[in-house]
């Protein structure tokens, strides 16, 4: 494994998690990962999945159910960063809260000391200082989508407009299509929303030096989800928001305009909800719960004349 990939794999808060627990707890099964973390269990079979293609996890099914272990032949290297990283989480509140729901949910005790596939090593790391406040000034927020022409630009607009100066709005694609849907465009501009420097772009731009730090970063269709990400400094919070893609529909131009509009006003509704949320109040655990029940939330039915 390359350094580049053990770090991509810590950069993202659910998979984080995941090592962090297996690290302190031992072998746990998917419903036990899923019922510490508070993430739904899609997302986090996701990331395990992923984990295990790194090598960094093994996975062992029992009847229905599967369960995870960090490798037992991690490099010394890989072991001496993971030590270190579980000293650091451990010292933060939403891990630990993690452990104390790990041992309410499966009668198991919270352990202080490590499994054996880690405890010969020092901690010869420097701290990693700790992540920015959410009640910071400004919050940045990364849309993301396959071609980055309909779905994400419309997110990126109407969070421009509802961030109400708390939020700055960004969109990015895994392989953008290098222009906007005419269609999103006219959506946004029938609603009166501003479309004045939007464009299709790759989202490596947001992972090269000097680029925005993100502090979420929503995936808005499934094809994105599913894909490698790059590393994305700052460990941002991440969720997924699917939904149909409204450039993929055929039809007539009534059929195309409306696929749009639905897309509109599903992606305007979660963003409202989301912008309503008390984050310089709310812990980090309600807050990923929060952001995932949006992933699943649907907008009002419109009413047609």
């Amino acid at each position: 494994m390359r350094p580049l990939d053990l770090f991509a794999a810590l950069a993202q808060d659910t998979r984080l998690r995941c090592l962090v627990l297996l690290a302190t707890q031992g072998e746990l099964c998917v419903c036990e990962l899923t019922q510490a973390t508070g993430i739904a269990q899609p997302h986090v079979s996701r990331h395990l999945a992923q984990l295990r293609e790194l090598g960094l996890v093994q996975d062992r099914r029992e009847g229905l159910w599967v369960h995870y272990r960090l490798h037992p032949e991690l490099p010394d290297w890989i072991k001496i960063i993971l030590r270190e990283t579980v000293s650091i989480a451990h010292a933060q509140p939403p891990f630990i809260e993690d452990a104390r729901s790990l041992a309410a949910a499966s009668n198991r005790p919270a352990r202080s000391s490590l499994p054996d596939v880690l405890c010969p090593l020092e901690s010869l790391l420097p701290k990693i200082p700790r992540e920015k406040p959410m009640s910071q000034s400004v919050l940045n927020v990364l849309f993301l989508c396959t071609g980055n022409s309909a779905r994400s630009i419309l997110a990126e607009s109407i969070l421009q407009r509802w961030g109400a100066g708390r939020f700055h709005a960004y969109s990015a694609g895994s392989h953008p299509k290098g222009e906007v849907h005419p269609l999103a465009i006219e959506v946004l501009r029938r609603n009166n929303y501003l479309t004045d420097g939007l464009r299709s772009k790759n989202w490596s731009e947001f992972a090269q030096p000097g680029a925005p730090v993100m502090d979420f970063v929503f995936t808005v269709c499934d094809q994105a989800a599913k894909e490698t990400c790059p590393v994305w400094p700052g460990q941002p919070m991440t969720a997924h928001w699917g939904m149909p893609d409204p450039a993929a529909v055929e039809g007539d131009e009534v059929a195309r305009i409306m696929a749009f509009r639905t897309a509109f006003r599903e992606l305007e509704n979660r963003i409202k909800i989301f912008t309503a949320l008390p984050l310089d109040s709310i812990d980090r655990l309600k807050l990923q719960r929060d952001l995932d029940r949006i992933g699943t939330a649907h907008a009002p039915a419109e009413n047609v004349a």
